[in-house]
């Protein structure tokens, strides 16, 4: 595989470099395939990575001072990068346990086949109703929005891949699966980068992750929810 790109989490410059962990971590050194950049706050995204070793893993690409990294991140859907990682200094708080700080990266290609089907090949995905999703812990809204909270249960992940048996519709700025035993929708708010389309139809790949903790902020007695949402999807 050609080297055709390198990058300083640090400072963006064309060098490879190391940064020291923290609290005496070795780092990890592995290959991650880009696989979603999710909207947060600001211009900030969360990257979306799956390893490429023997034991596919999820994570999430942090900087090396442990913030997350802005609209002009390099890592794009679809590359592959060698990175070097740590935990040291992350606070991991179920259901997001995938994140680490990404110390130094190099570019060393893009995925030539297709996506959806690289991604088949390390993981297996939830397959059928919106409410397999996050081993069925997944509570919904009055209005449909789904969400986990620990009243109800928390996975002990955040991150994942679904093939839906219906098509998901647009409405507004959430995806929505149709319910036509009981003539209600159940859905999940669209935070990728790339315009949504209309509909994704049924059979298609697609990636879903659980949001940070969040209550209404003049709310101090509701509950803290993680937000079920959708973050790409593959054709």
């Amino acid at each position: 595989m050609i080297t055709i790109g390198v990058y300083d989490v640090r400072r963006r410059r064309g060098v490879f470099c190391r940064v020291s962990g923290r609290g005496g971590a070795t780092p990890d050194s592995m290959r991650v395939l880009v696989v979603a950049r999710t909207r947060m706050g600001g211009d900030r995204r969360c990257i979306g990575a799956l390893s490429l070793e023997k034991k596919a893993q999820s994570y999430r690409l942090r900087m090396a001072d442990g913030s997350y990294p802005s609209v002009n991140s390099p890592f794009q859907v679809g590359e592959i990068w060698e990175v070097e990682t740590t935990r040291a200094g992350v606070t991991l708080e179920p259901p997001h346990t995938e994140d680490v700080r990404v110390l130094s990266a190099r570019r060393v290609g893009v995925e030539q086949g297709f996506l959806a089907t690289t991604i088949l090949q390390r993981v297996k995905p939830w397959r059928g109703s919106i409410e397999h999703l996050f081993d069925g812990l997944v509570q919904f809204t009055n209005n449909g929005h789904g969400y986990v909270s620990r009243r109800t249960g928390v996975p002990s992940y955040s991150t994942g891949f679904w093939i839906p048996d219906r098509q998901l519709i647009l409405d507004g700025t959430h995806y929505y699966y149709p319910m036509f035993n009981t003539n209600r929708w159940k859905g999940l708010a669209y935070v990728g980068e790339r315009p949504p389309t209309r509909r994704i139809m049924a059979g298609a790949l697609v990636r879903v992750s659980l949001a940070r903790w969040w209550r209404p902020p003049d709310s101090e007695n509701a509950e803290e929810r993680c937000y079920l949402q959708l973050s790409d999807w593959y054709d």
